[in-house]
């Protein structure tokens, strides 16, 4: 079983890849706007047993924002959440790879299963938008 760790940093890294799939490539940086769009799609996806240590948190939402803050501090991290001017740019490996390129050091979750935590969590930041 991964750790606590292991398992926040791979949904941080498959929600970043997800969301580039949809053509996303920046999102807000606002701690809430985060956090609400990520309690909105976690609650939605059907994979979400897969991650025990984060479905049983007390705010899987809070585990999820801590990991987007770590996660330009880790080294060898397939997709990145750079914190630029007030958003977080998702970078996947060095800035060249594609979604199907870097899905693949993101543990065995395939690009749809990802695809499907991001769908709902990039139309909760839309709406918020409006």
């Amino acid at each position: 079983m991964a750790t606590k760790q292991q398992q926040v940093a791979e949904i941080v890294e498959g929600t970043a890849v997800g969301l580039a799939a949809l053509g996303v490539t920046h999102v807000s940086s606002w701690k809430l706007d985060l956090e609400f769009a990520f309690s909105h799609a976690w609650r939605r996806w059907a994979f979400r047993g897969d991650y025990p240590s984060i479905n049983r948190a007390a705010k899987p939402d809070n585990e999820f924002w801590i990991g987007v803050t770590r996660s330009e501090r880790r080294k060898g991290a397939a997709v990145i959440w750079r914190h630029d001017s007030g958003e977080y740019e998702i970078v996947l490996g060095n800035g060249g790879w594609t979604p199907e390129e870097a899905v693949r050091l993101i543990g065995d979750r395939p690009l749809d299963d990802w695809i499907a935590l991001a769908s709902p969590f990039k139309e909760h930041l839309e709406r918020k938008d409006v």
